[in-house]
């Protein structure tokens, strides 16, 4: 029998593999794309076209600001680990042996969900479309508020907005800091290097293309001004969106569908007004509120994620 499974689960871990590997296309194409952009703008617009040194300088030193930037909060998005809900959320043996001794039977699958939420008083107030208690099968744990079950990471993810294919990760409750630095400092970048670049394009098109001076170097500085001219109308929809989510304390799924309370669903289940939503994501320092690093505040919010609901008085 052994040897019969072996090539079968041999091919499923080869299948694995593929597709693993083939989630991080995405991630290799923006990097391929920052070191074109990196050579288009650094050897061929600072050094082989800039005659003024002062302006070469210049151009260099922001332009190796914002990609340092940019770069680190890319880099935290992607690697930020996924961490598991607090072991509260995972029910003992005995619940789960109840759990599976109720075959598929909600009403008193709820029942013995209710009674260990109570028993242990499990931090949970959202609910499902049934008003039931919110339960991953799969992960065999009550979902904390928030917390929904990526397929492709295979999870629960704590405050999870959505998978992104572009980082390989799921933004939540742990990158989402980066994730919207990594969105505005994109932004700003491309916008850099597009209004930098658009007065070498209008020569082109103006002087060079006339006069057939084309060199390929001038094709370089052509496409660096669609390409980043394009990141950055790209860039600023996904920027400007998520700042507005993060005003209102909402993910991307609560902006879709509304968190259900006991009481009915309510779009402003979560929000504690503008400032403090923007310190649940960036802190109380707002000195480091644009440095893609941890803020202290994020094991407050934590807590607060964990174990409060709702606006000031609700």
């Amino acid at each position: 029998m052994r040897c019969k499974l072996f090539p079968v689960v041999r091919l499923c871990l080869k299948i694995a593999t593929m597709f693993a590997a083939i989630r991080w296309v995405p991630v290799i194409i923006i990097l391929c794309a920052i070191g074109w952009g990196y050579y288009a703008y650094v050897v061929e617009l600072c050094i082989h076209t800039l005659n003024n040194d002062l302006q070469r300088v210049l151009y260099l030193l922001f332009f190796h600001i914002f990609l340092l930037l940019f770069c680190v909060s890319y880099y935290r998005t992607i690697f930020s680990p996924l961490r598991l809900p607090p072991s509260i959320f995972y029910p003992d043996k005995d619940c789960l042996n109840e759990l599976m001794a109720c075959e598929r039977d909600e009403h008193l699958e709820q029942a013995i969900l209710a009674r260990y939420v109570a028993i242990h008083r499990v931090p949970v107030k959202t609910r499902d479309f049934a008003r039931g208690i919110r339960y991953c099968p799969k992960c065999k744990c009550i979902k904390p508020d928030r917390a929904h079950h990526c397929s492709i990471c295979g999870q629960c993810v704590l405050k999870f907005d959505h998978h992104c294919p572009w980082v390989n990760n799921c933004v939540n409750f742990y990158n989402y800091k980066f994730f919207l630095l990594f969105l505005g400092y994109g932004f700003i970048f491309c916008l850099f290097v597009f209004f930098t670049d658009l007065p070498y394009f209008i020569e082109f098109w103006t002087r060079d293309y006339q006069e057939h001076n084309l060199k390929a170097s001038k094709f370089h500085l052509l496409f660096l001004v669609f390409v980043s001219g394009m990141f950055a109308i790209s860039l600023s929809f996904l920027f400007f969106y998520h700042l507005y989510l993060t005003a209102r304390n909402r993910t991307t799924v609560e902006s879709f569908r509304a968190p259900m309370l006991e009481g009915g669903p309510d779009k402003r289940a979560f929000d504690h007004g503008i400032r403090a939503n923007y310190r649940e994501v960036f802190g109380y320092n707002k000195k480091l509120w644009f440095l893609p690093i941890f803020s202290r505040y994020v094991f407050c919010s934590l807590r607060l994620l964990l174990c409060v609901l709702g606006r000031p008085g609700m």
